[in-house]
């Protein structure tokens, strides 16, 4: 472990306060929008992040509430726990800082923490009875901010599954943070506890080079302590207590009947005498499915499958088993999966990423949902169990292939259709449909966020309709694709 790293890590702990009570995490209701206008966070119980509050710890010197001053919230539903904080802060000091750019190495061979010497949110969260957690850091964005984490001892990178919103302002900045449960790798239950720790770094020198941050002071404020969530939100699958599950897994160990091992006489004869105890199994049809080629082998260790089948979550596998049935049931057309040029993701994935992306965009428009861009990237890509990154690839190769189709005239008679049905010149409508892709499409390509209702607002004035008359043939479109 860096020095660094084990230095703070040593130094939070420290803090830690023995039997404090855990800070309650209230249901979301509604879901809040994760786009750092805290108007939805007004039941939630606060964390305040000053010097000499319970469960706080300080490093460095902080001058009064005008230096820096925080508050954080929490909340949960059955798919995230939501997280908002709202800083004041007289010198914002932000900066994007890769994972492979965290670490600054100075002349003399010292190490240290990059993200400690500028403005940036570090939360962490581990499970009950989980042995590891999983850290997440955020700089201040005025949109969405730019984040990476890992669970602990494994690389960390920027493409995790965890949607962001922030707001930044003259010496304010607020985050926004939705973290799927599935990610950090287990279901959630009322009264259940989690280990947190919410760490602020505050640096007051933005026009300094790291190297001369390093030889200056620095500072940051912590909250560690323990979190329980509460009350029981839509949609929460109540799962039996630990000591139920046990018990029926032991009764069904007794009804299992272990078969007969039929032993070949030709071949055991054959065999040296330490080799005599191996045995042929003759496998059924269903032994044939359940057990890897390389389980059978004859290698001492476990095999890759092996290794794989034992750490397979179970909602892993309900997504792949999920994508199988929906490749038989709703497969995309040929001329999207031909789009794919991403050997790691697999057809059933193209078919879960667009029957998902159709769907949505059918349920936006008929319910006139004002949606982010980065939003519905996270949605499909959480959906089909892909990266973000590989998500909004997809969407990119969907767009360029849509444009395409326009300029040779191959989606006229669609959209004609679709124009006549609710009373739209077919002129209009067309540069109606091109203008959204191309501006959605220079959005992914960017990098950048918007939200629907901004890119159809462009749109539909470039087309010259009015709003009725846009929304009325995009939600007749989108219906169309899912038919």
């Amino acid at each position: 472990m860096r020095r660094a790293a084990w230095v703070a890590g040593a130094s939070l702990m420290a803090v830690g306060v023995v039997g404090a009570e855990p800070v309650a995490v209230v249901p979301a209701t509604p879901k809040p929008t994760l786009d750092g206008i805290l108007v939805e966070w007004g039941a939630p119980e606060r964390i305040g992040l000053v010097p000499g509050g319970e469960r706080v710890g300080v490093r460095g010197a902080f001058t009064g509430p005008a230096d820096h001053e925080a508050d954080l919230y929490l909340m949960w539903d059955a798919d995230y726990v939501y997280i908002a904080a709202a800083v004041v802060d007289d010198t914002v000091d932000a900066q994007q800082i890769p994972p492979d750019k965290s670490e600054w190495r100075g002349p003399s061979g010292e190490r240290k923490d990059a993200m400690f010497y500028y403005d940036h949110l570090k939360i962490f969260l581990r499970g009950p009875e989980q042995p590891l957690g999983h850290t997440i850091w955020l700089s201040p964005a005025d949109g969405t901010p730019h984040l990476w984490g890992g669970m602990q001892r494994q690389k960390p990178t920027e493409l995790v599954p965890v949607k962001a919103g922030g707001a930044l302002r003259d010496q304010l900045y607020t985050f926004e943070v939705g973290i799927p449960w599935r990610w950090l790798g287990f279901y959630p239950q009322p009264d259940m506890v989690l280990d947190a720790l919410f760490l602020l770094p505050d640096s007051d020198l933005p026009n300094e080079e790291l190297r001369d941050k390093v030889r200056q002071s620095n500072k940051w404020i912590w909250w560690q302590g323990k979190v329980q969530l509460k009350g029981q939100p839509p949609g929460l699958r109540l799962l039996p207590p630990k000591q139920q599950v046990i018990a029926e897994i032991a009764e069904k160990t007794r009804e299992i009947t272990v078969p007969k091992v039929a032993v070949r006489e030709e071949r055991a004869k054959e065999k040296e005498p330490e080799q005599q105890d191996s045995v042929a199994v003759e496998k059924s049809p269903v032994a044939q499915r359940e057990i890897p080629a390389q389980a059978v082998s004859g290698d001492s260790g476990p095999s890759r499958s092996q290794e794989a089948v034992q750490t397979e979550s179970v909602p892993t596998i309900r997504s792949r088993l999920n994508r199988s049935l929906l490749a038989k049931r709703h497969p995309a057309p040929n001329w999207v999966r031909a789009l794919n040029d991403d050997a790691e993701v697999s057809r059933g994935q193209v078919d879960s990423l667009y029957y998902r992306l159709t769907h949505s965009l059918a349920r936006l428009t008929a319910d006139r949902i004002n949606a982010r861009t980065d939003g519905i990237v996270m949605d499909i890509a959480e959906y089909a169990g892909t990266w973000r990154a590989q998500a909004q690839h997809f969407l990119q190769k969907l767009l360029t292939k849509t444009l395409a189709d326009l300029e040779q005239g191959q989606l006229q008679s669609q959209i004609a259709n679709a124009s006549a049905e609710v009373g739209v010149d077919g002129d209009k409508a067309t540069r109606l449909v091109q203008s959204l892709c191309r501006e959605a499409l220079k959005i992914y390509t960017e990098g950048k966020v918007a939200s629907s209702e901004t890119l159809i607002d462009k749109a539909r004035r470039r087309a010259k309709l009015s709003e009725e008359q846009a929304q009325d043939l995009l939600a007749v479109l989108a219906s169309s694709i899912t038919r």
